[in-house]
């Protein structure tokens, strides 16, 4: 229920894994679309055995209430970003047990099921919480999370409303904020900008909508996340050794950034930064990627900087330790022009 880009995005998925799936949607324009990219068929009358609501996170709790009283005898689960208040609702209707929240931690800056990937959700988490639920009905649901190669997290709904508004909905807003700090700046300003803007502002150009929803659902853990952030930020502003306040905060975020996961969400892993000048030209980069791989070295990242009003671009290519020396010598022997670490 719900053919935007999460709802086609799994009905893909699992079509693709044998699963069948019928998809619909309040909006007849954007259910035709979902359909004619193969997301799922017109529903046939007869009651399903599994529910996934994928709608707005404002409309979710209802749709959900609706689906366990339509279909008694069906397990529910819904894709919602906040858990707490749609896990209320499901208990709140009787039908508690035949409820399973979930949310796959997956998405795009564009939406629409035109923009969806049946593998969105491959090696991402894939939250549970199974409230009152017994084992069967959660089964059910991971079993949609493993066909999507999810990678499954159980945890409680309130637990799960206070982490997603620090690894989530804060840093959404604080881009936004980076980025709205702009509007103060002329267009050659801004044309300095380097890659670290670029990297804290990426998400900035999210639609607002989904976010405010967001905001109102899972407020109190927000305003919480918010002062942390406000009150290290004060102390920078309020320090009398405004050095010391900024060596402090930017210790503590040294320290806490190497706990985000790495590739494939292992353990973060220290690499080290090949970064080569590639001229703006069509074919160059692949090249580059061609003589990298002819030395049998493995790219664990990649991250290209395009210089202002020069008709280059800076590609850092991250590798394993041991590997970068004798990758720079050679893409050097190869002609690269390799920039000083």
């Amino acid at each position: 229920m719900g053919a935007g880009l999460i709802g086609a995005s799994i009905g893909l998925g699992l079509r693709a894994a044998g699963w069948s799936v019928t998809i619909s949607d309040v909006d007849p324009k954007a259910e035709g679309l979902a359909r004619s990219i193969g997301a799922g068929d017109a529903p046939d009358g007869s009651e399903p055995e599994l529910v996934i609501v994928a709608a707005p996170p404002a409309a979710a709790a209802d749709v959900v209430v609706a689906a366990l009283e339509q279909w008694p005898s069906a397990i529910v689960t819904d894709v919602a970003s906040v858990k707490g208040p749609v896990a209320r609702a499901a208990q709140a209707s009787g039908h508690g047990a035949r409820y399973v929240g979930s949310h796959p931690m997956a998405g795009r800056e564009v939406s629409g099921s035109l923009a969806a990937q049946g593998d969105l959700f491959r090696a991402r988490p894939w939250v549970i919480c199974a409230g009152e639920a017994p084992e069967s009905a959660v089964a059910a649901v991971r079993s949609v999370a493993e066909a999507l190669q999810g990678d499954v997290v159980e945890m409680d709904a309130q637990a799960h409303d206070a982490a997603v508004a620090r690894v989530s909905h804060a840093p959404q807003l604080a881009a936004s904020a980076v980025a709205a700090a702009l509007g103060t700046l002329t267009a050659e300003d801004v044309a300095l900008a380097g890659q670290g803007l670029r990297d804290v502002t990426r998400i900035a150009a999210s639609q607002p909508g989904m976010w405010a929803e967001i905001a109102t659902l899972n407020r109190q853990a927000l305003v919480e996340t918010l002062d942390h952030i406000i009150a290290d930020l004060e102390d920078v502003r309020e320090a009398d050794d405004i050095g010391a306040a900024v060596t402090d905060l930017i210790e503590r975020g040294r320290m806490e950034v190497a706990r985000i996961p790495g590739k494939h969400g292992g353990v973060k892993r220290e690499w080290t930064p090949v970064t080569v000048i590639v001229p703006d030209e069509p074919g160059r980069l692949l090249a580059l990627l061609t003589d990298v791989a002819a030395h049998d070295v493995n790219i664990e990242d990649l991250t290209i900087e395009h210089s202002p009003r020069q008709p280059v671009g800076l590609t850092t290519l991250w590798v394993l330790p041991g590997s970068a020396e004798a990758l720079q010598e050679a893409l050097e022997a190869n002609g690269w022009q390799v920039a000083a670490p």
